[in-house]
């Protein structure tokens, strides 16, 4: 018997129920100035449409420039994870550069002469969100 709970994210349902509401509630709430959310836990039970709410919200998110949307496998090195596949974003490049941020320590390919590089996986994080912030761009991690 085929395994019926799957980690992959983003399939396309057989049918799609619109839920504008959450949807909508999670955008707003996303895109505001002065952002009241940080964080939302989409729950409900298997089938609900968890999944398809979360697609929606990404793939709108995708569209717009001061969003990086990025997907983790909850399975993988977490942290790891999220500063190796933002180093590797086109538009973060730059402004990791500008920023001064060394991340050749951790074979994420981004060196920059003469300036010290970051030991700790954690400081190279806050640095590389730091400087995104800075550059008004906002991360969705899903």
């Amino acid at each position: 018997m085929e395994n019926p709970f799957s980690l992959s994210f983003g399939k396309s349902p057989k049918e799609s129920i619109e839920r504008p509401v959450p949807k909508n509630e999670i955008l707003d709430s996303f895109c505001a100035e002065a952002i009241n959310q940080q964080i939302y836990m989409i729950t409900g039970v298997r089938g609900a449409g968890k999944t398809v709410l979360m697609t929606e919200v990404s793939d709108r998110l995708k569209t717009d420039e001061t969003w990086i949307v990025l997907e983790l496998n909850p399975e993988s090195e977490l942290l790891s994870d999220f500063a190796s596949k933002l180093s590797s974003v086109k538009q973060c490049e730059e402004i990791f550069r500008s920023a001064r941020i060394n991340l050749s320590f951790f074979g994420f390919g981004i060196e920059i002469k003469n300036e010290p590089q970051i030991h700790n996986l954690e400081t190279a994080v806050s640095r590389m969100l730091e400087s995104l912030d800075k550059n008004g761009k906002r991360v969705l991690v899903t």
